[in-house]
């Protein structure tokens, strides 16, 4: 995990506003008992030392109950960027609840079915979120009322979310990027075609109707803790 090297890519962007923005797209962590305290503290150190203006984490943050990896999750809050989170299947199976208190106590904002407006300097942005497709079968409800555009074209919005199926909703959002994790870039080749049976995109970058998509790599693995021709990723996504 902490020897995941921090990756700058540029991302072209139509709206003047967003140019020169910094997100570090943190997913797929996938937190359990095997994990080291100083593997994780060097991570958030790596991520530190990028400097970026905001850090998005876009789901399966644990995969193992909260009780298991409850030491671990306080270190997050040593991230010094704003820092947003929406959740993963993983977290909805694990222990939706006691994650999001552990989160929002570290000083990390939940974006589940929200919408927040955040200042970077002298630019206003919107950040949204929906939770995992898979809450409502943990008795999790699934807004899209935040959704509306409101005042189209004025601020623009990032779009965060852990399946990249959900690129419809970042669509109808009027977004300018939307950033999901979930594919783990197929892990072991050559899964990856499965993946792409059941997601219309696999890893990097996507154009939707203007929009940009990205879906990282993540940093963890799933199942057989071992990626090949899939490795782990930390991007740094610079709007340009």
């Amino acid at each position: 995990m902490h020897r995941v090297p921090v990756e700058r890519i540029e991302i072209a962007t139509r709206c003047d506003i967003l140019r020169g923005l910094e997100i570090l797209h943190l997913s797929d962590l996938h937190l359990s008992p095997r994990h080291r305290a100083a593997d994780l503290k060097r991570l958030v150190e790596r991520i530190n030392e990028s400097a970026p203006d905001l850090i998005a984490l876009t789901g399966d943050l644990i995969d193992a109950p909260v009780s298991r990896v409850r030491s671990l999750i306080p270190l997050l809050g040593a991230l010094e960027a704003p820092t947003f989170f929406v959740s993963g299947n993983h977290d909805q199976v694990y222990g939706y609840r006691p994650l999001v208190t552990l989160l929002e106590k570290a000083g990390i904002t939940i974006l589940d079915s929200r919408r927040q407006r955040l200042r970077i300097g002298s630019v206003e942005i919107e950040l949204a979120g929906l939770p995992d497709r898979f809450a409502p079968f943990f008795g999790r409800r699934r807004s899209y009322d935040h959704l509306d555009t409101g005042e189209e074209g004025k601020i623009p919005l990032v779009f965060l979310a852990h399946q990249p199926k959900d690129y419809r909703h970042a669509l109808r959002a009027g977004s300018e990027l939307f950033l999901c994790g979930h594919t783990h870039g197929g892990q072991i080749w050559p899964f990856h075609w499965l993946v792409r049976l059941s997601q219309p995109f696999l890893e990097g970058l996507h154009r939707v109707e203007g929009m940009a998509v990205f879906v990282s790599r993540g940093v963890g693995t799933w199942g057989i803790h071992r990626r090949y021709r899939a490795p782990a990723h930390l991007p740094l996504l610079v709007m340009v």
